[in-house]
């Protein structure tokens, strides 16, 4: 099984720091055991991605790559040896628009599963598909709804709608999915982020997610004489984290989200937690 990271954060100069925290978070992937990894983020209004696929992603210290992203939008997803190689197209995250995704679950990138699912996407996104990678049809069929919910609804609803939106998309694409896999293949569930500059959307559609919540930075006795300005920007920190791997040892701070459950962080930094069932309209939520 792979891994997801993601994390959103007010000030991406001190994202170093945030990161220097979560080695052991990271490493739930053995770099050994890695067939490709992958960043994707938000900058400046746009969005870019880097991949490293097969035995390149072994000797990355992901850490230090996350350190070195000037952004405050970010999301990485580390691809298990088992789980088989692919093309640096077909590897996550993905991206469209503002938005960067990474998922986790859902079944193997199966042939008749991704044409099932292709068939879910907009005519004027297949254009964007890079390679046969179920995780980016589910992406982009989720994302066409998610554009549209944006764009009509209120600054201070869009983000609830989006992330009903985003578990709509994936309530159906589970289904989707599974109906195309061959008989006795395991589908089932899995976990999703989505983030763009200055938010970020975390499901736990059937697979757990960890989250950690980060208010603030330490002043050390030695930062006491620092600038006033420098002290206050680490008081006022804020960050959302978000991993699949279980958190275990890693250190305080991280809660689950369990199955079952929606999360997701506006640009006021208010942390909003829901039940699926709560979340989609009508309860269509299986």
């Amino acid at each position: 099984m792979g891994q997801l990271f993601a994390y959103v954060c007010s000030d991406d100069s001190l994202s170093g720091e945030l990161m220097a925290g979560c080695e052991e978070v990271l490493g739930q992937v053995a770099p050994s055991e890695r067939a490709g990894l992958g960043l994707a983020w938000a900058q400046g209004g746009r969005t870019l991605v880097r991949k490293q696929p097969g035995a390149r992603a072994a000797g990355v210290a992901l850490e230090a790559l996350l350190s070195d992203v000037p952004s405050r939008a970010v999301v990485a997803h580390v691809r298990a040896r088992d789980e088989g190689r692919l093309a640096a197209s077909a590897l996550q995250p993905f991206r469209a628009g503002a938005w960067v995704w990474t998922q986790e679950g859902f079944g193997p990138d199966d042939e008749g599963a991704y044409a099932a699912m292709r068939e879910q996407v907009p005519e004027h996104l297949r254009q964007r598909l890079g390679g046969r990678a179920l995780a980016e049809v589910m992406f982009l069929s989720a994302y066409a709804a998610m554009e549209r919910v944006w764009k009509r609804a209120s600054e201070r609803e869009r983000w609830r709608q989006a992330a009903r939106a985003m578990a709509d998309a994936l309530e159906r694409a589970r289904g989707v999915v599974e109906g195309a896999l061959p008989r006795g293949a395991e589908g089932g569930g899995g976990a999703a982020v989505a983030a763009r500059d200055r938010g970020l959307i975390a499901l736990a559609i059937d697979q757990p997610l960890y989250v950690r919540v980060v208010r603030g930075l330490e002043v050390g006795e030695e930062r006491r004489t620092q600038e006033h300005v420098e002290r206050v920007a680490r008081e006022r920190f804020r960050a959302v984290l978000v991993t699949s791997a279980p958190t275990s040892g890693a250190g305080p701070g991280w809660e689950p989200l369990g199955r079952g459950q929606a999360l997701w962080v506006d640009e006021s930094w208010e942390v909003f937690r829901t039940s699926l069932q709560a979340l989609l309209p009508g309860g269509t939520r299986g």
